[in-house]
């Protein structure tokens, strides 16, 4: 997931990580790079690039043979299992909302997924999945014995770098985006799963009501991404999509905007709301998926089919300053809750309830 801009995923890898670094224990960490092979700062962190790009090959042959090379005690990998390997396997699945809604995806993805996971998580010694949500779902629909199934929060991501305000003027103004202007703020691929179509619509009717403000979009092309760029094709002058940016970059947007919206349909988790909050952004979102759970009451909620419970919600924030600081204050509060250390300490439980308690050798793939 390393540097392939897998966005959440590749998030969670890499707080993973730093979390187990920070760790004062024995335990030393295999990561298998498909790509360029990132430097850690820490002598028990030894970085491997494996021979292909292709996750077939890397299910099949790769993964497996550096199980026995690396004499590894444990293999963490996330969704899909390796065929075989000498060591207990360790999956993540962020969630499974490709059972409940399959229109959501593209064909190849939804029969790749369909194969793969419930495989997966049959073969895995346990599962790791990232909201009591999610929890509950995998167990119910692949009869899996709840002891095998462990929820592990995430937290905020590299986005929640602290900037000052004058940094983040710069950063955004580069960007082509009026720093001085309020402006509503949406992270996430473009897809229909982000309900990106719902937002701008909510947003043309809340400026059409005398509103001034403006509405960037962060995140890449995705699956019938064109259905978002149609939505937002009346409202050039008031609607920026800058793609995939940075974490600095990603980090500047936050740090200026007015207010953050994250109207998905579903999360299994909702890192981008925790990163919004780290900057003191006030949030917005749906009532949706995991987002109350992990938002609590440190965000507004709409019903995210309903783009004028949508644009209520967003005047609501814009033109209520006292809210916005009271969401603000609540947000930090909220987001110091959830850190990648204990995700770390948590995760390595979870390891040693897979082998047994004794020194570790793991690798995250």
């Amino acid at each position: 997931m390393v540097g392939s801009r897998e966005t959440g995923n590749e998030t969670y890898v890499l707080g993973i990580i730093e979390g187990l670094i920070s760790l004062d224990d024995h335990s030393e960490l295999y990561v298998y790079h498909a790509g360029e092979v990132a430097q850690y700062p820490s002598a028990r962190v030894h970085p491997r690039r494996l021979l292909r790009g292709s996750p077939w090959t890397r299910l099949t042959v790769d993964l497996p043979v550096r199980s026995w090379n690396d004499r590894l005690d444990v293999m963490h990998t996330t969704y899909a299992a390796p065929v075989w390997s000498r060591c207990p396997v360790v999956l993540t699945v962020h969630d499974i909302c490709y059972t409940s809604h399959p229109e959501w995806f593209s064909a190849r993805d939804l029969s790749v997924l369909s194969a793969t996971v419930p495989w997966s998580i049959r073969r895995a010694a346990r599962v790791i999945t990232v909201s009591d949500l999610c929890r509950t779902e995998i167990i119910e629909r692949y009869r899996v014995p709840e002891e095998k199934v462990v929820r592990v929060y995430n937290a905020a991501g590299p986005a929640a770098q602290a900037l000052s305000e004058a940094e983040a003027r710069v950063d955004v103004a580069a960007l082509g985006i009026d720093p001085s202007r309020p402006y509503v703020l949406a992270v996430g691929n473009l897809q229909p799963r982000k309900n990106l179509v719902r937002l701008i619509k909510a947003f043309a009717d809340l400026t059409a009501q005398g509103i001034d403000a403006d509405l960037v979009i962060v995140g890449p092309e995705h699956f019938r991404s064109d259905l978002v760029r149609q939505e937002a094709a009346g409202l050039d002058a008031r609607v920026r999509m800058t793609g995939y940016l940075t974490h600095r970059q990603l980090a500047a947007c936050y740090e200026c905007a007015t207010v953050f919206a994250f109207p998905s349909l579903f999360e299994g988790f909702g890192i981008p709301a925790l990163e919004a909050m780290a900057h003191g952004t006030p949030v917005v979102c749906a009532r949706a998926g995991a987002l109350p759970e992990v938002c609590g009451d440190a965000a507004l909620y709409f019903d995210p089919l309903d783009t004028e419970s949508i644009a209520a919600t967003l005047t609501r924030l814009l033109t209520d300053a006292n809210l916005r600081a009271e969401l603000s204050r609540a947000g930090h509060a909220r987001e110091h809750r959830f850190t990648w250390r204990q995700a770390a300490q948590e995760t390595l439980e979870v390891y040693r309830q897979a082998i047994g308690p004794h020194s570790l050798r793991l690798t995250a793939d």
